[in-house]
């Protein structure tokens, strides 16, 4: 039997495939061989690169991103061994979980979703980063018909253009990647502008260009403060994006005296109550919905891993969903 491997940062800008020992499958837990994982490129890169804040600020965080590190935390896979004491799940059950990039898992089964027939493993695996995408409308809703600015077309920007879209919000983007901003106008995005070519502060000089909810999608500290600057009047300002530093804003007159209202969407700030109801939602919508054949730009398989995240940052006009898959 082939020994289960993983992908591992053992360093700074060093990723790595390694064999390792599966822990044993305890009562409550399911051992799960992985199908497909989503790589979320924000977060694995700035671990790889050594730009998480973790490094610099120390605390709890740095606990968690240190090296040695297992990246990526969206996988889908089959349901081969479960505990005594599972219920609601049983071997061959497709699933997602929160594992990171491997061959196989071994998880507790309350951190397990079964996906429902019809999602493909391909499909499926965005299930996390829409759940987190989903952070923004459930934090900042909007009415039929209000304008919505996602600053930073990444993986989780798309989506949560897309989300805003699906309630009846004309959605405009911004970002520096020709492919990117050419891929959110095939998504229906109504304006999308350069950032490459002027500040995104250029583009919304007049209060009537402005839109109501502006969502920072980078976690850039350039980019929160011109999203704060360009919100309309009595606007909500979204932190999507998890912000890598501390930074300095004029609180008097770009939020005050504007009455702005700021707004933390780390994914823990929504309700696990509501985040429960959305579980089925968010898998009908990967099933069809969030346009997923538009976001998912390649599948790697996951023994060339180790060589993906140059090109992944080297190459932002061409990569963005990227799923690993794993052999059968």
């Amino acid at each position: 039997m082939t020994r289960p491997r993983r992908l591992v940062f053992t360093d700074e800008n060093i990723c790595v495939l390694e064999e390792f020992e599966l822990p044993p499958v305890g009562d409550d837990d399911v051992r799960i061989r992985n199908e497909a994982s989503l790589v979320s490129a924000g977060t694995e890169l700035a671990v790889l690169r050594r730009r998480h804040r973790a490094f610099s600020t120390g605390g709890e965080a740095a606990k968690i991103f240190r090296y040695p590190f297992l990246p990526g935390y969206a996988a889908v896979g089959v349901v081969e061994e479960a505990g005594s004491g599972v219920t609601g799940l049983q071997v061959g059950d497709r699933v997602w979980h929160p594992g990171p990039h491997a061959t196989d898992a071994v998880m507790p089964a309350s951190r397990v979703y079964r996906v429902p027939s019809g999602v493909a493993p391909e499909d499926a695996a965005f299930f996390g980063l829409a759940q987190i995408a989903m952070t923004a409308p459930r934090r900042a809703p909007i009415e039929l018909g209000d304008r919505v600015l996602v600053s930073g077309l990444g993986l989780v920007g798309m989506l949560v253009g897309r989300l805003y879209q699906l309630s009846g919000a004309r959605v405009i983007g911004a970002d520096f990647s020709s492919g990117r901003r050419e891929r959110a106008l095939r998504m229906g995005f109504s304006e999308v502008h350069d950032l490459s070519a002027a500040p995104l502060t250029s583009y919304f000089e007049d209060e009537e260009s402005r839109a109501d909810v502006v969502i920072e999608a980078a976690g850039v500290e350039a980019n929160i403060d011109a999203c704060i600057k360009v919100a309309r009047y009595g606007g909500r300002v979204v932190l999507q994006g998890s912000p890598r530093n501390t930074m300095e804003i004029d609180p008097y007159t770009d939020i005050h005296k504007r009455g702005l209202i700021i707004i933390g969407a780390h994914d823990a700030t929504v309700d696990p109550a509501r985040r429960a109801q959305d579980v089925p939602v968010l898998f009908a919508l990967c099933r069809e919905g969030l346009q997923l054949d538009e976001l998912r730009t390649h599948i790697v398989p996951f023994t060339s891993a180790a060589t993906l995240y140059d090109r992944l940052e080297d190459s932002l006009d061409e990569y963005l969903g990227v799923v690993m898959s794993y052999e059968a």
